[in-house]
């Protein structure tokens, strides 16, 4: 962000306690010093094994109540009107660590999943080959992505699960990623022994 000068402002229902910036800073007006908040971030699993860092948030306390909020939807909440009650903040250029305001936008649940790359990797995703180990270690069925896989009887998303190591099998299956150049070179294997 480019020659923006920092300014302040309250954060709703924290007032004289928390302010937050339009630069994505929140600070502490607590104790005898001002403090800049260190926020946190999860970290989520996604379907194609892949992770990646979630929102930043933080704990405000008001009165002994702690409540989470997501910085995002602060810096939003303070600088963006929001005139059609939007329901959700999205990050312009994806990157959830840059919660600058020219970075923000309110939009529909619709908007936010459609919008940039989400569509375009989540296609990805599901197109990537797979295959499944029984436990003496054959290769049971290997298919051309999630969607072949489902079209067999078995569920993308525990499929996923599996892929993502929330579950170490499916079906007393073990299941993997595989290159697409793998899976043309196996399923050509497969063909000729038919």
């Amino acid at each position: 962000m480019a020659n923006t000068e920092i300014e302040w402002r309250d954060i709703a229902g924290f007032e004289g306690q928390y302010e937050v910036s339009n630069t994505g800073l929140v600070k502490s007006l607590k104790g005898k010093k001002e403090r800049i908040m260190k926020p946190k971030r999860k970290k989520i699993f996604k379907r194609d094994g892949s992770t990646e860092l979630g929102n930043e948030e933080l704990v405000l306390s008001n009165g002994g109540v702690r409540t989470s909020k997501l910085v995002h939807r602060l810096v939003a909440q303070a600088f963006i009107p929001n005139p059609e009650i939007k329901s959700e903040v999205n990050h312009l250029d994806e990157n959830k660590g840059n919660n600058s305001v020219e970075n923000l936008q309110w939009s529909t649940r619709k908007e936010n999943l459609e919008w940039g790359t989400r569509v375009e990797r989540s296609a990805k995703a599901q197109s990537q080959a797979i295959l499944s180990i029984d436990e003496f270690g054959t290769v049971e069925k290997i298919y051309s992505s999630m969607n072949e896989g489902g079209r067999d009887g078995y569920t993308r998303s525990s499929i996923s699960y599996v892929l993502s190591g929330k579950r170490k099998k499916y079906k007393n299956l073990e299941w993997y990623k595989i290159n697409n150049n793998v899976y043309s070179l196996l399923h050509r294997q497969i063909l000729r022994r038919k």
